[in-house]
Parts: structure tokens; sequence; C-alpha cells
């Protein structure tokens, strides 16, 4: 589909059920219509490097992915998969009559006023609320697919490494002197994770590497009576596939973003205490290196957004690029600090 056909659906009402509103969000890689009562997300057919929606079997291939995996964690939300039908030049979603051209994700729409996000700038979560869940996330990862064939420490440090495009980028539009300093990042990181590499693959072996959810942030967690994890990756089972403390690793450092140690502390122990994915010293390491990994990422996905003028104003962008710069640079020091002190002494 394109966005013309979309915005049509949007003038003509051509959805399945009554509303008032009909209201369009884009993202990178999806159209989402919204009405009173449910949502509905189609995939644009785009074909980059992390995955491919260029076919309407792909499309359709992955609505139905994206439903059966996020019901793992949101079975009331995810609804099912609803063709787009072309009948008469008419375009509708859930059409039962002429020329099939799209799909879309069908779900319940829910209150995004209690997107986690928003509450954080609002100052309205709660410890109790992490520990809710904590629990969550804890029954999901016991319950997750096990994983033993997964990135090695050099594949993680490929990953890692890949930010070294964006320094130029960095240090003459947000901070001078970042090249150096992600240069000699890089280069810390590539003898850590050689050193920890046996520790890696050890925790494969152990299950703690499993099908996880892939974008554990907060703006993927409705905080109503129960936490609601919603928007797996269902486009990539690599990158959906992750040790379990990559995946904490995400929210704990999303919520240290907000400024909220406190939050991100009381879920970790919670998580802890259940699922003891914790074992040693050297985990404790991982931890702080998956931490600065995903710092990293949002570092990258910022520079790239700002050089094609995607993520709002140029203020907002290189706000947010030092929020997590900011959290980048004190990883390291933490994580340097507590290596050089013998923090791992139980690596092998």
């Amino acid at each position: 589909m394109t966005k013309e056909q979309v915005q049509r659906i949007i003038l003509e009402k051509g959805v399945p059920h009554p509303t008032r509103e009909l209201r369009l969000v884009e993202t990178h890689i999806s159209w989402v219509i919204l009405t009173d009562a449910f949502a509905y997300k189609i995939k644009k057919p785009l074909r980059l490097s992390f995955l491919d929606f260029s076919t309407l079997l792909k499309r359709e291939y992955y609505c139905e992915q994206e439903v059966l995996l996020n019901r793992r964690l949101a079975p009331e939300m995810y609804l099912g998969v609803l063709p787009v039908t072309s009948d008469s030049g008419n375009l509708w979603i859930g059409g039962k009559t002429g020329e099939v051209i799209d799909h879309v994700v069908w779900m319940q729409r829910m209150d995004d006023r209690r997107q986690m996000d928003l509450l954080l700038a609002q100052g309205e979560v709660e410890v109790g609320q992490m520990h809710k869940l904590a629990g969550i996330l804890a029954r999901f990862h016991e319950g997750a697919q096990r994983v033993k064939m997964a990135e090695t420490w050099k594949e993680l440090y490929e990953e890692f490494a890949d930010i070294s495009g964006q320094a130029p980028f960095l240090d003459k539009y947000y901070e001078a002197g970042a090249r150096a300093f992600i240069v000699e990042v890089v280069h810390w990181s590539h003898d850590f994770l050689k050193g920890i590499g046996a520790r890696i693959e050890q925790r494969k072996e152990s299950g703690f590497v499993v099908d996880g959810h892939g974008d554990l942030h907060c703006r993927n967690i409705i905080l109503g009576d129960d936490p609601v994890i919603f928007d797996c990756i269902e486009f990539s089972e690599a990158l959906r596939t992750l040790d379990v403390l990559n995946e904490v690793a995400f929210l704990c450092m999303d919520l240290e973003r907000f400024g909220r140690e406190d939050l991100a502390s009381a879920f970790l122990d919670r998580y802890l205490a259940i699922t003891g994915a914790m074992e040693n010293g050297t985990d404790g390491l991982l931890f702080l290196y998956y931490k600065l990994y995903r710092a990293n990422v949002r570092i990258k996905v910022l520079c790239i957004q700002g050089k094609e003028g995607e993520g709002g104003s140029e203020r907002k962008a290189k706000e947010l690029i030092g929020k997590y710069m900011h959290l980048f640079k004190r990883y390291f020091r933490e994580l340097k600090a507590a290596f050089d002190a013998g923090a791992g002494d139980e690596m092998q």
C-alpha cells in the first residue's frame, strides 16, 4: 500500500467498526490508523538491512507473526489479522469482497495516556508498578523458548563497533571529542568481550538466552492495573533472540534516561530475585555492558534519523543524543572501573 491509499481509507472511513475518530500515526516502518476502540497497523512495503516487507506475502506473514508473538505478553490487545481489499475503487479494512491488496494487524486500542514513558515524564510511576512489571517479565522469560545458537562475542562486538560510523557526525554536530572517545570505547569493548566470551557461551547452555521481546523500552509498556508489554520485534528472530540480561538492561537504561535509577534498581532487584539470572560477578559486568550497548544503539539510531531529517526538531534530537551520550559515558566508566577492580574474577 501507499500512504495515499491509507489516507483514502481514513477519508472514506473504510474500517470495519463504527468510530468517530480516525487518525493516522506514522512510524519509520508502519502506518497505524487509530479509531475509538481499535488500531489497525499496516506495514510499509520496505526492504531494509534488518527487515523485508517488500511483498504482499511477506507483509501477511509478518502481520501473523506480530499477532502470534505479541499474544505471549498482550493476548487481549492483539486481536488478529485483517485483509485490506479494493472493490470497485473502494478500499476497505476487513472487506469480504474484491482484491486483497494488503493486510493489517488488528489491535484493541489501549489507553495511551498510560504509556510508561509519558507517566515517567509526569513523575507518576511508582516502585510497586516496577515490582509487578518485573514479575510479568520474569514469568515470560521463564516460559520463553531457550536458544543455544545465538550471537557470539565477536558478533556482539561487531554490532557494538557499528557506532563508529556515526562518530564523525557526533564530533561535528553534537560534541567535540566524541570521535576519539568512541574509538576508545570500541577498542576497549573488543578486549572485554573477548575476555568474557566463555561466560557468554555458558549462559546459553544455562538457558539464559531466549526468544524474547527484543524492544523493551518504556514506550512499549502500558501501566494499568496490570502492566501490558506490547510491540515486540516480529520481523527479525535474530534481534529478538537475546540474553535476558540484555533484555532487562534495555528497560533499566531507559528508566535511567528519565533519571529514575530508583525504579531501575527496584525492577532489577525483583527480577533477579525471581529468576536468578545474575549468577556471579562476571554476569554483573555483562549486565553493565548490555546497558552500554543499549545506549550505543539509541545514539546510533538518533544519528541516522538526524541525517535523514527525522525524529523531530534539531533541538530535541540534540537533547536526546546528549542524554544517551551521558549514559554511554557513565556506563563505560562504571564497567571499566568494575572490571579493573576484579569484579569479573569468575571469568573462565
